[in-house]
């Protein structure tokens, strides 16, 4: 079950590689990951989502919260938030010459 999870931290070097390493000893792999600075430019939210099951995100958030750069986790719903997604694709045509001959 894919599950969003929003996460503020405090807006330090090497926070990001402290919350990902996490995921990793745990063997819980990251589908999607969105970082950006928030109004206070000291903190920062890091919207993931990762197919877990409902125990095991408990168990994360748990961990999650032991880090001492974490300041709020927030379990995102159907109800809470806007999923988009974007695609980028590249046509390529080849170059004609249309001319018409006047004689």
């Amino acid at each position: 079950m894919k599950q969003v999870i929003s996460v503020l931290v405090e807006n330090q070097p090497d926070v990001l590689n402290k919350i990902t390493g996490l995921f990793s000893r745990r063997g819980f792999n990251i589908e999607s990951l969105a970082v950006s600075v928030t109004e206070d430019e000291s903190v920062s939210r890091i919207t993931m989502i990762i197919d877990i099951g409902h125990n095991a995100v408990d168990q994360l958030e748990k961990q999650l919260n032991k880090l001492i750069c974490v300041l709020k986790i927030k379990r995102l719903d159907n109800v809470e938030m806007t999923g988009r997604e974007l695609i980028l694709v590249k046509v390529s045509r080849p170059f004609q010459v249309l001319c018409k001959v006047n004689k």
